[in-house]
């Protein structure tokens, strides 16, 4: 990398994938003298093994305060504070509830107190796992959700790098040959970027309040001199029909949510993937179409530009 080129990757967690097998890490360096490697993201938990000061772990998630990492060949946790990620950001994990009404409670296992109540497709911050139950963060809830109960979005490595001449090249994967955004949608989808990490606010349409699903549309497309409706489902009224097989850079991908036929928006970002302001409590992340929450949601798409 020259002084030219600027690589930003981040990297979206999956517990789901982890936990099966994982595809896809991230070089991290240890910068305290001995690092617990342990079962679980707790002090408590059982420590497998150490790592030691200017060693690298195969990092390939988070949960809270924790990086998920390989460690011989199993899923396991260190606290993040003392890996060092140089350029790479890594983001929490999230989740969508999955269930009518599940409880939220105190502490892992059914004997605890209930603190709150959240509805199906509520998409939540993973913050740990403690017990065998997830512990999640919804606004101002914080509590522990059983996983029978919860559905873990994928795993996305994304890769922006600016070259010498100003140009944005985008990819997904590792592929070291990433596609330029050459194109209206390209660059619809290279400005998106901008805004990753951005908080989501209900009724934001800015970078300065914050963005809800479809202020965040309609803002990005603004600045590219289109003019869109405000609400996404009225935002299903503008641009013509894609199929889902036809999907491009910078289309919107439309989905249900609660009782609306169409409640949430995204921006297509090409592989299989979309960029979206998600939900309270949360921030302008990209996320995998083909997670369980938006596959059995998705609704359509539209070509703007």
């Amino acid at each position: 990398m020259n002084r030219f080129t600027r690589r930003v990757i981040v990297l979206v967690c999956v517990l789901c994938v982890v936990l099966s097998g994982m595809s896809f890490a991230v070089d991290g360096v240890v910068n305290a003298s001995a690092l617990f490697v342990r079962t679980e993201t707790s002090t408590d938990s059982e420590s497998i093994g150490k790592v030691y000061n200017g060693e690298t772990v195969d990092v390939t998630g988070r949960v809270g305060d924790w990086y998920i990492v390989n460690y011989n060949g199993q899923s396991a946790y260190v606290f993040a504070e003392y890996v060092d990620m140089g350029d790479v950001q890594v983001q929490s994990s999230m989740g969508s509830i999955t269930g009518s009404t599940v409880n939220v409670r105190s502490a892992p296992g059914t004997d605890n107190e209930i603190l709150g109540r959240l509805m199906d497709g509520t998409m939540v911050t993973i913050l740990a796992i403690e017990d065998g139950w997830y512990k999640i963060k919804f606004v101002d809830l914080i509590g522990y959700v059983h996983p029978d109960y919860l559905s873990v979005d994928g795993l996305v490595f994304t890769y922006m790098t600016v070259q010498e001449d100003g140009t944005t090249a985008v990819s997904y994967t590792n592929d070291p040959a990433p596609v330029a955004a050459t194109t209206i949608g390209g660059q619809i989808v290279e400005y998106a970027y901008k805004y990753l990490g951005y908080a989501y606010v209900y009724g934001g349409e800015s970078p300065e309040e914050g963005f809800d699903c479809s202020g965040f549309v309609q803002y990005v497309y603004a600045q590219m001199g289109y003019s869109l409706n405000r609400t996404a489902s009225d935002q299903y009224e503008n641009g013509v029909a894609v199929s889902y097989d036809d999907l491009q850079l910078g289309d919107l991908v439309f989905f249900s949510r609660g009782s609306k036929a169409i409640g949430h928006v995204g921006i297509y970002v090409g592989d299989g993937y979309f960029i979206h302001a998600t939900s309270p409590g949360d921030v302008v992340r990209v996320t995998a179409l083909s997670t369980d929450y938006y596959t059995t949601r998705y609704v359509g798409a539209r070509r703007i530009a």
